[in-house]
């Protein structure tokens, strides 16, 4: 957690100064690219671990 995530909770969106508001939605898209990415990340691992075992 960061000093942005903090005020993105205790401050309503629409009152963030514009260059919050691009940074909030720059991390949220990052974030949930990442999440995805480790998702598929974890089931080639499992796919693998599962082929391996025969």
């Amino acid at each position: 957690m960061n000093a942005v995530d903090d005020t993105l909770t205790f401050v309503p969106f629409r009152d963030l100064p514009p260059w919050l508001k691009r940074w909030a939605v720059y991390v949220t898209v990052r974030d949930e690219l990442e999440a995805w990415w480790l998702r598929g990340e974890d089931a080639a691992r499992r796919v693998w671990q599962a082929v391996r075992r025969g």
